[in-house]
């Protein structure tokens, strides 16, 4: 039986085995390596504007939060040259153990990995020349803890970059809905950095753009006069006379510091609480101050009369919300 099939039979047969419309389809296209990967990514990310947004130097010592497998690490360590130094953190041990993987096939000898936690990115005080995160603050739960201990990390001169992303169709939507999809728009961030005692010295938004998703960036820098957490307002010598009331005075309450969580307000609940008048919002600044600009709805009473006001804003019978920055 096979003695008898012909070459011609042979081909035919060989064709029909031939999976339907693989001919059609031609030779199978080899999905692109993990260096054209990186290499596209580098174009689209605007990583060169990046580093120049952080303002680096060779010897400069930048910590890269929310470091992942490396990608913007090894181009941080090349930046900062063989004098300077890389601290990649990251919470993922995964993240890490990969990240460890690549920094020794790099040949990298400038880098540092650190396992950060959620609050805490564990970084030395004023021992940064910049710091950067890039698609990774949408991803922090205890966004106002990472802000402080960014801001303790850098020296007065440092940098904080941020690049995250925002969907058009999403700017309006509520910080919980944004950060449920990875996203977050500027305004949020730039009020929690302010929070958090940051000056906001430069922003781009948008700053770059994939399909339907807007990058922004923004680079924010210690801001020496602003009140971070721990810090106290600046009050008046007490008065000299005593008061017959048994209960704190605002002045000593004032006084205490504004990190005592029974003394602090969240800005999303204060802006939700001046909105439906739960609250008596006063400005103890001085009145030059005021004039210049002030929360609406504000009432004026400097701090140094405010001892004098403790039974009026009693009577109001509302919570006191005050503020001297």
């Amino acid at each position: 039986m096979f003695e008898r099939i012909g070459r011609r039979s042979i081909v035919i047969l060989a064709i029909a085995l031939v999976p339907h419309g693989a001919a059609a389809q031609g030779p199978r296209v080899q999905p692109p390596s993990v260096q054209q990967q990186e290499s596209a990514r580098e174009k689209w990310q605007k990583v060169p504007e990046i580093l120049e947004a952080l303002a680096l130097q060779p010897g400069a010592t930048v910590a890269d939060v929310g470091a992942g497998e490396g990608f913007l690490t090894v181009r941080l360590a090349r930046a900062v040259g063989a004098t300077g130094r890389v601290v990649a953190v990251d919470v993922s041990a995964p993240e890490l153990g990969r990240l460890r993987s690549r920094v020794g096939v790099e040949g990298l000898t400038n880098v540092e990995i650190v396992e950060g936690d959620a609050d805490d990115p564990h970084l030395s005080p004023a021992s940064l020349d910049a710091a950067i995160i890039v698609n990774a603050y949408h991803e922090m739960a205890h966004y106002q803890a990472m802000l402080q201990h960014l801001r303790t990390a850098l020296k007065p001169e440092g940098r904080l970059v941020i690049v995250e992303p925002i969907s058009e169709k999403r700017r309006e939507q509520s910080r919980e809905q944004q950060v449920a999809v990875h996203e977050i728009a500027v305004p949020f961030v730039e009020q929690e950095a302010r929070e958090a005692g940051f000056r906001i010295r430069h922003l781009r938004d948008p700053f770059t753009t994939r399909s339907d998703v807007v990058e922004w960036l923004l680079v924010a820098v210690p801001d020496p006069h602003a009140l971070a957490q721990g810090a106290t307002c600046p009050l008046p010598p007490k008065p000299s006379h005593s008061s017959s009331s048994s209960a704190p005075s605002l002045d000593s309450a004032a006084g205490t510091a504004i990190s005592d969580p029974a003394l602090r307000i969240a800005f999303e609940t204060f802006k939700k609480r001046l909105a439906d008048g739960s609250i008596v919002v006063v400005d103890v600044r001085t009145q030059d101050e005021f004039a210049a600009g002030h929360v609406p709805g504000a009432i004026w009473i400097p701090a140094s009369t405010i001892g004098s006001q403790v039974a009026d804003l009693r009577a109001r019978g509302k919570p006191i919300v005050t503020y001297c920055s």
